[in-house]
């Protein structure tokens, strides 16, 4: 694998504000503020240890600058690439989005609604920078091997398209994404596959102990996984899975582990300064042990929830990966290639589990208008909620990491769900 992590530039004086007061930045070539400096300083800091094997970057100052002080400790080169640079806005570069919407109103209308299907005038295409920068990260990854680590530093614009488009989102996702300043958004690439798989989104912890907001008007939901468990030790695909040994829990009521609990506290501590109006869980005992130190804190009390039960395996539940492949040959291969076209013999699919998670949102979103709710769940339970909140179909979930113990957070604004952050595991470094 070679990870890639993506990060936008620092603050300039140019996106101090934010929405209708913001303006169209693209190829003005703003230096970084004395805070975009700084938050450029922290990012470098939290990769110090991280062995990096190159950056690139675009070449405008305040992504050329960002990826200078990144670059610093680890003794690199910096490797600006023009594909990588910011949009062509045009006739639109400089000017408010209040002033834009005022002198081309059908054509913003357009933009913020679908950006793929708009030329600016006198620039380009959301289409044509989307080609652009995956030409230049397809470059980029050209020159490395298995093992690499990429820095790629580039607009908020880019950052979101490259993020997208790995990721396989549709078009209507693309104002879904949050990407903040200075954030790292992390990938994995196979080279032998060619195939991309989303580790985490926006992570901003470095930045800020909290976890992102956004408009505060909607529900907001931050997601967790549950805690390891003996049956999970070592998680991910490096570990037990890649070994064939790691085995399908579904509905099997496993125990926390040491390690469990102690990333149940590290959750617990990394979101208090939240101030949630419910706690629920699934009714398994993984999940509730891993809420326990949140709902202690929070003095508020654990509701169990059968929407965020893990899928039911059925004959497939208590067997490794290599005695299901063995026994279900046909069935596993289906499994990890199209899962969303699996139903296991006497258990569920991903669209019965996908049902259940509507019946859940559609009820949290009655209960707790403009609320903020915690819901701990299970690997793949949390991968169908995360890819049908970014409109991902279901054959995608591997395509989206959730680790024990992660943190994700949505929040719904005028009636869409956005993606402030996925799969982040900061706490547990």
């Amino acid at each position: 694998m070679i990870r890639i992590i993506l990060i936008r530039h620092g603050r300039t004086a140019w996106n101090e504000r934010e929405g209708q007061g913001e303006r169209f930045r693209g190829l003005t070539d703003l230096p970084l503020t004395e805070e975009g400096i700084a938050q450029a300083q922290i990012t470098a800091r939290r990769l110090a240890h991280t062995p990096l094997t190159a950056i690139y970057c675009s070449p405008l100052q305040r992504a050329l600058r960002t990826a200078q002080i990144i670059a610093e400790p680890h003794s690199l080169d910096v490797h600006p690439l023009p594909g990588l640079g910011s949009m062509n806005y045009g006739d639109w570069a400089g000017q408010l989005h209040t002033e834009v919407a005022a002198r081309w109103p059908e054509l913003y209308r357009q933009w913020r609604q679908d950006p793929f299907s708009v030329r600016m005038p006198g620039g380009e295409s959301a289409a044509d920078l989307r080609d652009r920068a995956i030409a230049a990260l397809r470059d980029a990854l050209s020159r490395h091997t298995d093992g690499a680590t990429i820095v790629v530093i580039s607009h908020q614009i880019v950052t979101r398209t490259l993020a997208c488009a790995l990721a396989g989102l549709p078009d209507a996702s693309y104002w879904r994404v949050r990407q903040d300043l200075c954030n790292l958004s992390r990938f994995d690439y196979d080279p032998t596959k060619q195939v991309f798989v989303v580790v985490g989104l926006n992570d901003i912890c470095h930045l800020h102990p909290t976890f992102p907001y956004g408009t505060g008007r909607g529900l907001r939901i931050v997601l967790i996984r549950h805690g390891q468990t003996a049956w999970n030790a070592p998680s991910g695909i490096a570990g037990a899975e890649a070994s064939g040994q790691e085995r399908f829990r579904g509905h099997t009521d496993l125990p926390l582990d040491d390690l469990g609990h102690a990333q149940a506290r590290r959750v617990a501590d990394r979101l208090k300064g939240e101030r949630f109006t419910a706690l629920y869980a699934s009714p398994l005992l993984r999940a509730r042990q891993t809420l326990a130190p949140l709902a202690e804190a929070q003095q508020l009390p654990i509701q169990s929830h059968d929407g965020l039960l893990d899928i039911h395996y059925g004959d497939f539940q208590g067997l490794s990966h290599t005695e299901a492949a063995a026994a279900y040959p046909e069935l596993y291969t289906l499994w990890r290639t199209r899962p969303g076209q699996v139903r296991f013999p006497g258990g569920e699919s991903l669209a019965e589990v996908q049902a259940r998670l509507h019946a859940l949102l559609n009820e949290l979103t009655a209960r707790h208008p403009g609320g903020t709710v915690a819901l701990v769940g299970h690997q793949i339970v949390n991968k169908v909620f995360a890819c049908t909140l970014l409109g991902l179909d279901l054959d995608r979930i591997w395509r989206v990491r959730m680790d024990t113990a992660g943190v994700s957070v949505f929040e719904q604004m005028d009636g869409i769900w956005h993606t402030l952050c996925l799969n982040d595991t900061c706490h547990l470094a």
